[in-house]
């Protein structure tokens, strides 16, 4: 039977959309419903709940960041607060990454690589623009407005406020992919452009001694 994953109805954002798209790429829920309301009796019989019902369990497997008191980041080397994008990649990243990349030869300790850098440079800017946290001091002045961000689009997937609201089931669907199609681009960049540039760098480092014995000059063989 087909297990469901329940989320918050009305406006959506980013974060849930992610969340949502990550967790069909799981065998477990690769074909799986996805339920939106606000009723804790629906929710209740969800097999997953994200970003709605003001619990953070993962034996629960209920995966608020509203609640007071919530304050949960992805490790000790990150200071900004997970939004349901941020938990869910927490706990399912791995498993996600290698779904994504399960044609590819990627190797246990690359997948923790990978792990870490995509939350770094995808993940964490969803967390905190969910979250409210400013990139910057809130008394700097910015230079210029930003509105093509990925939480922006997918947050201009919702109706105008003189928009007939159509079906909303669909457009989240639609910021659904759109979430997924960006996180699937930046998972195989890190896994087959970036990681093996890293090897690259690696290599040259270990072996700089070989080249001269001042430890000073890197050999890069491929650039």
């Amino acid at each position: 039977m087909p297990k469901t994953i329940g989320t918050h109805n009305g406006t959506f954002h980013c974060d849930e959309a992610l969340a949502c798209y990550m967790l069909r790429r799981l065998d477990e829920f690769k074909d799986s419903k996805v339920v939106r309301t606000r009723d804790p009796a629906v929710l209740d019989t969800c097999d997953i709940v994200v970003d709605v019902g003001a619990v953070y369990d993962h034996e629960a497997k209920r995966y608020d960041h509203h609640q007071r008191g919530f304050d949960e980041q992805f490790s000790a080397d990150f200071k900004t607060k997970l939004s349901s994008a941020g938990l869910i990649y927490k706990h399912y990243g791995k498993d996600v990454i290698r779904a994504i990349l399960k044609e590819e030869q990627i190797k246990d300790g690359e997948v923790d690589i990978l792990h870490d850098k995509v939350y770094e440079s995808f993940i964490e800017g969803i967390d905190g623009v969910d979250n409210g946290i400013s990139r910057y001091p809130e008394d700097i002045q910015p230079a210029y407005k930003e509105s093509t961000s990925l939480s922006a689009r997918v947050g201009r997937l919702n109706p105008w406020w003189n928009e007939p609201e159509g079906d909303m089931d669909a457009r989240f669907a639609k910021a659904m992919q759109t979430t997924g199609d960006e996180f699937q681009e930046r998972v195989r960049y890190f896994a087959l452009s970036w990681l093996p540039g890293r090897k690259i760098v690696e290599q040259g480092f270990e072996s700089r001694y070989d080249i001269d014995p001042s430890g000073q000059i890197v050999l890069f063989e491929n650039f």
